[in-house]
This record gives structure tokens, sequence and C-alpha cells, in this order.
């Protein structure tokens, strides 16, 4: 069986593939970015043998540490939560005390999102920061 993405990431802004995960960029006017394990038929962390935890948590940390460098954080949100979407993945959520719902959750919120060219620049942003490493 191979590796097959969710129509739901299939929407998302493409950004780039790494070792064990693609990135994709989340259509929301705060920065935000997703990591989607090329796994089959995984929904948890735990479902991952412990060498692709460890590749995971690897590349969370690379991806983290790009998005605090790109973007002003006051707090950089980490999570997997798969409730409405059954395939892992972790979003990772560059938050600001002066952002549209600071101090609320990001979670099921009305937010802009990015027009065109603001979505396209800030993949491009995010992708040759993350190729420059």
């Amino acid at each position: 069986m191979s590796f097959e993405l969710l129509d739901s990431f299939k929407r998302e802004e493409f950004i780039t593939d790494l070792k064990l995960s693609s990135i994709f960029l989340e259509n929301k006017e705060i920065p935000w970015i997703l990591l989607v394990p090329r796994v089959e038929n995984v929904r948890q962390i735990t479902d991952l043998t412990f060498e692709y935890q460890v590749s995971l948590l690897q590349e969370i940390n690379f991806c983290s540490e790009v998005m605090k460098n790109l973007f002003e954080c006051d707090q950089l949100n980490i999570a997997s939560i798969g409730n409405k979407t059954p395939q892992l993945h972790v979003h990772i959520v560059c938050r600001n005390k002066r952002d549209p719902l600071w101090p609320q959750t990001v979670w099921d919120k009305d937010m802009r999102k990015l027009s065109e060219s603001e979505r396209v620049i800030r993949a491009e942003k995010i992708r040759r920061a993350l190729h420059s490493l």
C-alpha cells in the first residue's frame, strides 16, 4: 500500500518535502504550516515507528526554528489534532500578541485568508528558509 494524501491537504499550498514529511501552508493570516508524514495509515504520532517518531520530532524542531526566525512569535503553538482530518499532521502556528485572535485559540475561528499574492509570497519565503539551512 502506498501513501496517499487526503484531499483536504491537496487543497493547501505545498511548500516542500522533507525526509519524512510534506510541508503545507495553512491559508490563514497567522503564519501557520502543516507537516504531514508520508506514512500510510497513521492517525497519531504513536502509530509511527520509534524511528519515524524521532524523525518527525527532528522535522518539527527544524520547522519551528525556521518559523520563529521568519515571523515574530510571542508563542509558537505545535499540535497534532486529528478530530476532523484523520491523517497524521502537525500544526506549527506562530502566535503574536498583536494577532487578531490573541490569546484565544485558532481552532474553528474565523480568520482572514491570505490573498493569492500573499499566499504565494509567504509560501516562497518559508520554502527558501527551509532550503537555506
